[in-house]
This record gives C-alpha cells, sequence and structure tokens, in this order.
C-alpha cells in the first residue's frame, strides 16, 4: 500500500508541477502578446478614444462657472454647452467681450470689457431667442447672429423653421435694405455645432499621400471646389481645403521645404504662409492668427509653421491650405490639396 501511495503522490505531483509550468507559459505568452499589441498600434488606454473635430477650449471653459450661473438665471440651464459652444465661435475666449454681446445692447463692437459682464449679457439675449424662437435651439442660435427680425422672417416666409437657405435669403434681404456688403452669417448653426462634436475613434492624423497634415485632429469643414461665398454670397471657387480648429492650434508644415512668403494682413487668406516643397510645388497656409516662422526659414515637414486663427476673410477660426504647382498660380491653376494628402 505504501508503494502504491507513494506512487500516487509521485504522479499527483508530478502532474500538479506540470499544469503550474504551463500556466507561467500562457501568462508570459499573453503577456507577450499584449505588449506587442500595444507597441504595433502606439496606443495606451487613455488614447483609445479622441474628440474629433473642435471643441471648447480652456480659454472658453474657464468661465464655465459664468454660463452656469447666468443660464440658472434666465431658466435655460441646458444650454450651458451650446452657449461656451457659440462663445467659441464668437471669440474663442480670447476677447474681452467674450460672447461678442455687445451688439445686442445696441452699442458697437466690443464696447463690452468684462467677460462675465458679456456673458451675462449674452446669455440674457440668448435666453429672449430662444424665447421667441419657441425652444427651437437652432433657431435661437441663428438669431443670435442675424438678430431678433431673422425668427419673424422664418416665421412669414419659411413657416418658422431655420435652414442655410432661409438664413441666406434673410442676410441677402438685409444687406440690400442696409447697404452692406454682407449680414451676419448664414452658416453659423453649423459653425457653432462643430464645437459640440461627440468623442469617437479616432482618424489617422494623416493620409497616405506626399504630405502630411497640417492640423492634428482632421476635421475638414469646406472641400475644394465651387461653393457660395460665406462672405461675398455669390459663387465662387474655393480653391483650398479648409480644416476645423480651435484658436491657437498649432499649424504644421505638410513637408519639408522653404518660407517663401510669410504675410500678415486684414483681407483675403488674413495672416498666410506659403512654402515652397522643391522646384514646382507649393503650400498655403490662410487664416493664421500667429505665424511662427519667416521669409527665407527652412522648414522640416511636421514643424509649426503657425497657429490656427479668423484673419482676413473668415466667418471663425479654421485653416485654409492651398497646393500650387506654379510659383504664382491662379485660382484656376491650383490644385485640391485633398489629392496630395490623400483624404
Amino acid at each position: 500500500m505504501k508503494g502504491i501511495n507513494g506512487l500516487m503522490v509521485g504522479v499527483f505531483g508530478g502532474a500538479c508541477f506540470i499544469l503550474m509550468v504551463v500556466g507561467m507559459l500562457v501568462m508570459m505568452m499573453g503577456s507577450f502578446l499584449i505588449t506587442q499589441e500595444n507597441e504595433g498600434n502606439g496606443a495606451t488606454d487613455e488614447q483609445d478614444l479622441v474628440c474629433e473635430g473642435n471643441q471648447v477650449n480652456e480659454d472658453v471653459e474657464r468661465y464655465e462657472p459664468h454660463f452656469e450661473r447666468y443660464t440658472e438665471e434666465n431658466g435655460i440651464e441646458d444650454q450651458v454647452d451650446i452657449l461656451m459652444a457659440m462663445t467659441m465661435q464668437e471669440s474663442g475666449g480670447q476677447l474681452a467681450d467674450v460672447m461678442q454681446s455687445s451688439e445686442s445692447m445696441g452699442d458697437p463692437v466690443n464696447t463690452i470689457n468684462s467677460p462675465e459682464k458679456s456673458i451675462e449679457q449674452g446669455v440674457s439675449y440668448y435666453a429672449d431667442m430662444y424665447e421667441q424662437a419657441n425652444g427651437d435651439t437652432e433657431l435661437a442660435m441663428q438669431a443670435y447672429n442675424m438678430g431678433g427680425g431673422y425668427i419673424n422672417y422664418v416665421q412669414d416666409n419659411h413657416d418658422g423653421e431655420h435652414s442655410r437657405d432661409a438664413a441666406d435669403a434673410f442676410g441677402e434681404q438685409q444687406a440690400s435694405e442696409l447697404g452692406w456688403d454682407n449680414y451676419g452669417d448664414e452658416d453659423y448653426v453649423a459653425h457653432v455645432m462643430q464645437y459640440l462634436e461627440d468623442c469617437e475613434e479616432p482618424e489617422q492624423a494623416s493620409g497616405d499621400g506626399d504630405w502630411d497634415m497640417p492640423v492634428e485632429q482632421v476635421n475638414v469643414t469646406s472641400e475644394f471646389g465651387m461653393r457660395d461665398h460665406p462672405i461675398h454670397h455669390e459663387p465662387r471657387l474655393h480653391a483650398g481645403t479648409d480644416f476645423g480648429c480651435n484658436m491657437g492650434d498649432a499649424i504644421y508644415a505638410v513637408a519639408d521645404g522653404t518660407v517663401q512668403t510669410a504675410v500678415q494682413q486684414n483681407t483675403g487668406l488674413g495672416n498666410n504662409i506659403k512654402l515652397q516643397h522643391g522646384s514646382d510645388e507649393y503650400s498655403v497656409y490662410g487664416h493664421l492668427s500667429n505665424l511662427s516662422v519667416s521669409e527665407g526659414d527652412e522648414v522640416q515637414q511636421g514643424d509649426q509653421v503657425g497657429e490656427c486663427g479668423s484673419t482676413g476673410d473668415s466667418t471663425g477660426p479654421h485653416l485654409h491650405l492651398e497646393h500650387h504647382t506654379e510659383p504664382e498660380a491662379t485660382n484656376d491653376e491650383k490644385e485640391d490639396p485633398a489629392e496630395i494628402l490623400d483624404l
């Protein structure tokens, strides 16, 4: 019996040892596979999700207590995110009159010199528009930009429904009556809503083309081609690709090159940079808030060349990127950047 018992103990002990070794091997293999997977995709758990498109920045976020206070006072507590997104469109948090609300008081632009006072007035005015719009958020937003007359206009002519076409028609009517070149931003709702996009699985930050992306988060807001010009209100060739970005976001060189021009101006492309890549290829970066390079500088692909802005003929912060194959290309000679970016 002792011999049989000893044999059984030996067999049992050997089996336990084998199971322990197999378990250790499985754990080691699992750890190896996880490590290889993380090394392969370059991501950690914290990087699995990104918020695509434009989001409220820190300059606006710091005023959240004011938005909460004044929305509560006006009975529109559920509109805090909308109002903060509107502030991104109005100023990006960079001005004292952060909501550009002085005009709603009948005063000149930027008369208000206190961010809290601007928010107090802006929230109050929006609440009034929201009530007149019977709780229609998009109609209230567009009325914040174009005035309460827009609500009356859509009620009389468009069954009370906001649309871009309705805003465009109202803007043209007002501009004609006032003798102005343009009136308001018919795309105001779309411009505001871009700051409210949800977090999703990340897109690749670069295409497979010869150029790398000029922005960290890829959010194309206007493609190359014919369109109704948002300021001049007539069909014109949009000779570039627009990327949504926050005021002050870094703008990067799409390829190695030399800074051919670095221009600061208040019209057209506003502050803009033109890089030369080789003998017959150029990239242009428009509407920048700041320039990070000077004429003659050498840059490498991915170097910062400027910051996102809304200078020149612009209705909100974005990057206008152009692709030229001629030193002084006319609009008709400009190429679609999406092709070389492989968007």
